[in-house]
């Protein structure tokens, strides 16, 4: 997942293998002082560990310096290019995936920070411990075998134990999964949890709290578990040791006059022992956490982007045709909702309203429209040519749809400050009393269902783009502004050229389009022009 490429391993050799040389030499002085080996004032070994001392310190702060820009890098760049695969995504999967995984996929990237810092130390703990190793052997063969077997058995139960670890972790990240599932709901369900108290009570009682229980008790075996397995690295030290004074010198593997040089390697070694063990905790987040985001990118792949630097030519907007298009959830197996055979002529300047009951395809229409379903039959023609790219249509196309969203920044094209236009919409909308200044953060805060709506049309009109897709839009305005907006603002923004489709189910107003289109059960069932003699019983 992060690509710790071989060029960005030796790149890790190279500060780490320095590094570790110095240490060891720090220890091969301390080990020659104390066994008497080399004479304190005469070969001014005090000054060589000083200088050593002094060279490991500045190698160590010019190694975390670059290791941070590196470590760092890695981090945000692969974040940046989870938001990248995201946005690439098409609606679709995303609506089939959930968008908890797109959270959990950022939280197990974000384990990944100190992954290379962990491979530095992880390589500096193994360098270290050879070169001891190897001064142990130079000390006595035997000796040493002895003691690399006792660790090889200590590190084996380790192992062991710690294979036992990855399914229990990955167990818990599934149900830190379903607990942002339900975070979700209470955000977003808040309004009906506090009215319907069987609904709150029982996601409480019977899905939050039960996982919550759950994920304690396994994250509470999991940690004691890790916990029980540094003490083994611990106590296991303490038998080496042991070992090292009581019996290698009784079985004349070791002589005497080597046992302090033994004894003070060991401990020396203990840090890097104790980092691999403790790492092993890290490596098993990791090793769950990359399998999570590899199967998170699997699942999104597949989706292609078009180039959004590719230059477009400007389109003069005339008429838009649906050609036999046809739409179907899932695949032809199951038992699935489709649009089928839309044929459809949609001219510049028409106020077309798009009308029918829950399910009969109007909401699939729109995002097939606006291009955020691709068809899967017929074509979809722009000024009598075939549309190649469903991004020559949505250049000109500004959406407002039902679940609209007002975005924490301004992430288009368009200044709101000091903007004549932006003020003439505010006072157009009747917005002018609520957001009272041109700033950025007026415009940013949280508003009414329909105020939000009011601002979203107004950035939409903010884009000038020649057609207008407005889902349910007046749904949530009040009866006044409802009545304005059909009888006013729907005749001004025709009269300034628009095109607008609107799906709606206020037939009061259905005077106000052009053509009236009802869709029942995924076809067109009526498609009538709106005159004199327009009555509903026509649709």
């Amino acid at each position: 997942m992060l690509n710790i490429s071989i060029k960005n391993i030796f790149f890790l050799l190279a500060f780490a293998l320095p590094n570790t040389i110095l240490s060891f030499g720090i220890l091969f002085i301390i080990n020659n002082v104390i066994s008497n080996a080399v004479g304190y004032e005469e070969s001014y070994i005090s000054w060589s560990f000083l200088i050593v001392i002094i060279f490991t310190y500045l190698l160590n702060i010019i190694f975390q310096k670059k290791l941070n820009q590196y470590s760092y890098t890695i981090l945000y760049e692969n974040e940046k290019n989870i938001f990248k695969k995201i946005i690439k995504t098409r609606l679709i999967t995303l609506e089939k995936q959930g968008t908890q995984r797109f959270y959990t996929a950022i939280e197990d990237l974000r384990i990944f920070a100190t992954l290379p810092e962990v491979i530095t130390h992880a390589i500096n703990s193994i360098l270290m411990l050879l070169l001891c190793l190897v001064y142990m052997f130079s000390l006595s063969i035997y000796a040493g075998l002895t003691i690399l077997g006792l660790m090889i058995l200590i590190a084996a139960i380790y192992f062991m134990v710690m294979r036992t670890m990855n399914g229990r972790v990955a167990v818990l990240r599934k149900f830190n999964e379903e607990y942002y599932n339900y975070v979700n709901d209470v955000v977003k369900g808040f309004k009906n949890l506090k009215v319907n108290s069987v609904l709150s009570q029982n996601l409480l009682s019977r899905n939050l709290f039960p996982n919550r229980d759950q994920a304690k008790e396994l994250d509470y075996k999991i940690n004691y578990v890790f916990l029980s397995i540094n003490l083994i690295s611990q106590y296991g030290l303490y038998l080496v040791i042991g070992a090292i004074l009581f019996v290698l010198p009784k079985l004349n593997l070791l002589p005497k006059e080597d046992i302090i040089s033994y004894v003070v390697i060991l401990l020396f070694i203990t840090g890097p022992v104790s980092n691999l063990i403790n790492m092993q905790n890290i490596f098993t987040r990791f090793s769950v956490a990359n399998r999570r985001i590899n199967n998170f990118l699997r699942d999104f792949e597949g989706e292609v982007q078009e180039d959004e630097n590719t230059m477009r030519e400007e389109i003069n907007f005339q008429f838009l045709e649906f050609k036999n298009v046809s739409f179907q959830y899932g695949n032809n197996t199951e038992q699935s909702f489709a649009l089928d055979n839309i044929n459809l002529h949609i001219r510049k300047g028409e106020v077309i309203f798009i009308v029918g009951g829950n399910g009969s395809g109007k909401s699939t229409f729109i995002n097939i429209l606006t291009g955020l379903y691709d068809r899967k039959d017929g074509e979809i023609l722009l000024n009598d040519r075939k549309l190649d790219s469903k991004k020559d249509l949505q250049h000109l196309i500004s959406p407002v749809f039902t679940d609209n969203y007002v975005f924490s920044h301004n992430y288009d094209n368009y200044q709101l400050e000091n903007n004549s236009q932006y003020q003439d919409l505010l006072e157009m909308m009747e917005m002018n009393q609520v957001v009272i200044d041109t700033k950025e953060e007026s415009a940013r805060r949280n508003f009414s269902k329909g105020q939000s709506k009011r601002m979203s049309l107004i950035f939409a009109l903010l884009e000038e783009k020649p057609i207008l897709v407005l889902d349910e839009w007046a749904a949530d305005q009040d009866p006044h502004f409802r009545k304005y907006f059909y009888e006013v603002l729907i005749p001004k923004f025709k009269k300034d050229g628009k095109t607008i489709i609107a799906v709606t189910h206020d037939d009061a107003y259905f005077s106000q389009a052009d053509r009236v289109i009802k869709f029942d059960y995924g076809h067109i069932a009526s498609d009538i022009k709106i005159g004199a003699e327009f009555n509903l019983s026509m649709l």
